[in-house]
């Protein structure tokens, strides 16, 4: 019975490592904080005080971007006032994402996608990915047009 308990503990926690991807392995924060579910009283909060930010970005309206004393960069909106109704005047909705969700801000050509990750806020997880026009598209996710060439995907998970 022990094996059998160790065998689902490893599983789950590879199921978890797949879930997270680049978040995972490429992030300062504990995947814990990213996958909180709603009232866990142990999940840190999408705030500044939480220490250090670095290789995170928050899309906040920030123009011309900057990065602050915790290694937290503040962008532009991009196109997640689509997502959300009022997200500019509302702080909680903001999205914080690990810079290897936007694959241009780890250099290279970002492979097959332009970005493809997790970002969040206080209340989802949001899943993104944009594809070339006329690449397949992830089933159930909802399509936003983005530019001439490219489509933008997301799907919302309560947290």
């Amino acid at each position: 019975m022990k094996r059998l308990n160790r065998s689902r503990a490893v599983l789950a926690s590879a199921a978890l490592l797949l879930a997270l991807g680049p978040v995972a392995c490429g992030s300062p924060v504990a995947p814990e904080s990213v996958l909180a579910p709603a009232g866990n009283a142990a999940a840190t909060t999408l705030t500044a005080d939480r220490g250090s930010w670095n290789g995170w970005h928050v899309h906040d309206g920030t123009a011309p971007p900057y990065t602050d004393e915790t290694g937290l960069t503040h962008t532009g909106l991009a196109i997640f006032p689509q997502i959300f109704e009022d997200y500019a005047t509302t702080p909680s909705l903001h999205a914080y994402c690990p810079d290897g969700v936007d694959k241009g801000l780890v250099g290279g050509d970002g492979g097959s996608k332009e970005a493809s990750g997790i970002c969040q806020n206080e209340d989802n997880l949001i899943h993104v990915q944009i594809n070339a026009n006329g690449a397949p598209s992830p089933a159930g996710w909802i399509a936003l047009p983005l530019r001439p060439g490219f489509t933008f995907y997301y799907r919302l998970t309560p947290r």
